[in-house]
């Protein structure tokens, strides 16, 4: 659920020579409009009391048949969504996000996806599967689906972009945050070419 505004990165990098201060106010007023939607998403994690006792438990590491489970703790999870500036990794379309929220907790994550390739779990395939996670090599063989049956709350959001917490908060927030983040990008874009105008006319006259 990006917005794509061209031409930010070498705005911030002009801004950055020429008025620093316009590129902070930038970044503030970009932050002020998305944190509402990293609380709203922090608040849709459930707590510990909620979650199936195992999963609030730490599994050991055995290499040969399985990865650790991570642990499910809500106020890590909590802590794990968060809003980030600066450009991650290009995603499958080439672009990269400079302003962004993001669910990083191993749990969180797995509170936030699973079930959405498989709504009825991992498919089971009579024996342990090397490097699956711990409940997939449980002795039930709907232990996966069982698992997701339990975290309630539906997959809110389109197709890939479908989650519990942070896609839901950004489905509900239905695009009002777009224009905000825009429209302050716009004002000090229009500001610093103003200025740098200004500062062209001073020199020529000079």
């Amino acid at each position: 659920m990006p917005v794509v505004v061209s031409g930010v990165k070498q705005l911030q990098k002009a801004m950055k020579n020429v008025d620093p201060e316009l590129n902070k106010e930038m970044r503030m007023e970009i932050k002020t409009a998305m944190l509402p939607i990293r609380n709203t998403a922090r608040g849709y994690l459930p707590s510990n009391g909620q979650m199936l006792s195992g999963w609030t438990k730490q599994y050991g590491s055995d290499i040969l048949n399985y990865r650790p489970f991570p642990k499910y703790d809500q106020s890590v999870a909590q802590k794990g969504i968060v809003y980030r500036e600066g450009q991650n990794k290009k995603n499958n379309s080439g672009f990269r996000a400079i302003f962004y929220i993001a669910n990083t907790s191993a749990a969180g994550a797995i509170y936030e996806t699973a079930g959405r390739k498989n709504p009825q779990g991992q498919p089971w395939g009579g024996k342990k599967l090397r490097g699956s996670h711990a409940f997939s090599n449980s002795n039930n063989p709907n232990a996966g689906k069982q698992f997701i049956n339990s975290l309630g709350g539906d997959l809110v959001g389109i197709e890939k972009q479908r989650g519990r917490a942070l896609y839901r908060a950004w489905a509900e927030d239905q695009g009002r945050v777009y224009p905000l983040v825009v429209k302050a990008i716009e004002r000090v874009a229009t500001r610093f070419n103003r200025e740098t105008e200004l500062i062209a006319a001073f020199k020529k006259a000079a």
